[in-house]
């Protein structure tokens, strides 16, 4: 049996090495892209287990709630973070010449965009009814 403590710190200094990690995969992914100029097919399986990883911390986290304080405002100011820092940044590095080139761009991401915030919704509504915070319709 553990001290409520000890569990306590534990689970304080694995959440701390989890986020130390992911921001440090987050920079060596961008280093290795962006500064390296190396092709995506180099590092692939470390690309590969950093977006599962954010893909399984997402939906358990969605999944238990954790997402609940101000849902909506969170997840939308996400979204248009994601959708206009990946337009500037092609803007920036030059992939993108024109006006119609950022209008194409759009339309390719704000779905895929969309259909995250409509999973990260459905799960975080389907949490509220498994815990009784909201009634079925």
């Amino acid at each position: 049996m553990k001290d409520e403590r000890i569990q306590t710190t534990v689970n304080h200094i694995g959440r701390r090495a989890f986020i130390i990690c992911f921001v440090l995969m987050i920079i060596s992914l961008n280093y290795r892209l962006w500064i390296l100029k190396q092709d995506p097919r180099e590092f692939w399986d470390f690309m590969a287990i950093f977006f599962i990883v954010s893909l399984y911390g997402s939906i358990a986290f969605a999944n238990k709630g954790v997402f609940d304080h101000n849902f909506k405002r969170f997840w939308l100011s996400i979204g248009i973070g994601v959708i206009l820092g990946n337009t500037a940044l092609f803007f920036i590095l030059g992939q993108i010449y024109s006006v119609a080139e950022v209008c194409t761009f759009l339309l390719g991401v704000i779905p895929g965009v969309g259909l995250v915030l409509a999973i990260a919704y459905f799960l975080n509504r389907r949490w509220k009814r498994r815990e009784g915070i909201e009634d079925e319709e």
